[in-house]
């Protein structure tokens, strides 16, 4: 019996602290894009949870997502067109499912696996997946000079 109330105890103090997350509820995160910066510049996943990732131009002129692992790879000074081919190549949504809802600019595959969206001022779209890889990973906008200009964040799955 007394083992029982401990076990209450400690789940209602974790229900009151948010740590423990509904039965099926997926994280729930806005990324803003403006000039020149992702808000926040941090996103940070939990792996096998379901995600809804809610992106939104906030800025005045077209802004690109992509996530991928950097690795030895430095973006700043390539050749673009060699630049995005390799992005595209260490996307991070490689072999994850991802479900797009809403209207976007661009919504760039390769193959069955997401590799960029390009929004459009004041455009909206929400991207639905689980996130499987643990680790790291870089956001960027690589429209010409907003990467250069500070656009990038990181992507951080635990």
């Amino acid at each position: 019996m007394k083992r029982l109330v401990w076990v209450a105890v400690a789940v209602v103090a974790s229900l009151q602290t948010g740590a423990v997350q509904a039965a099926g509820a997926p994280q729930v995160v806005e990324l803003q894009m403006k000039e020149f910066a992702f808000l926040p510049a941090t996103v940070t996943l939990k792996a096998g949870v379901p995600v809804e990732l809610r992106l939104v131009n906030r800025g005045v002129v077209e802004h690109e997502f992509m996530v991928y692992d950097l690795g030895h790879l430095h973006p700043a000074g390539m050749d673009p067109q060699k630049m995005h081919r390799e992005l595209e190549a260490r996307s991070y949504f490689r072999g994850v499912a991802v479900q797009v809802e809403g209207r976007a600019k661009l919504v760039e595959r390769r193959g069955k696996d997401l590799v960029m969206v390009t929004l459009a001022p004041s455009e909206r779209i929400t991207l639905r997946f689980t996130p499987r890889r643990r680790g790291t990973f870089e956001m960027g906008c690589h429209v010409a000079g907003h990467y250069e200009a500070g656009m990038k964040g990181s992507w951080v799955v635990r």
